[in-house]
């Protein structure tokens, strides 16, 4: 038996009835105004490319999200499953994050965050 996912709200099945890939990495990339002040809008847009230009797309699922409550570290990004939080990310960490952990499946340790949520 496949353990579910985290996110996983409904059944993998629904989303193959509907045609849906099943992707093995669902990326949040925050938009929140501090991450968003910090840069996030473009760097979701390299994530995006990087995934592309790794042939990632159909395993790697990009979503905008909203704050991700670690103001004080952003821009941050998650990564499920896991979650794997990363925070101070930049361009490199993005590429990092996407060749090392999304196309082969090792932490990036040194963007891990390691603070306190601020709730």
């Amino acid at each position: 038996m496949t353990r579910p996912r985290p996110w996983a709200l409904v059944s993998d099945d629904f989303f193959a009835d509907l045609g849906i890939p099943k992707s093995d990495y669902r990326v949040h990339a925050c938009l929140g105004p501090n991450c968003s002040m910090r840069g996030s809008k473009k760097l979701l847009e390299h994530l995006e490319e990087k995934v592309w230009e790794l042939g990632l797309q159909d395993k790697v699922e990009v979503i905008a999200t909203s704050c991700r409550d670690r103001c004080d570290y952003g821009p941050s990004v998650n990564v499920y499953p896991g979650p794997v939080l990363y925070n101070h990310v930049d361009e490199a960490a993005i590429d990092l994050i996407t060749n090392q952990h999304l196309a082969g499946g090792k932490v990036v340790d040194r963007y891990v965050f390691r603070g306190k949520p601020r709730r």
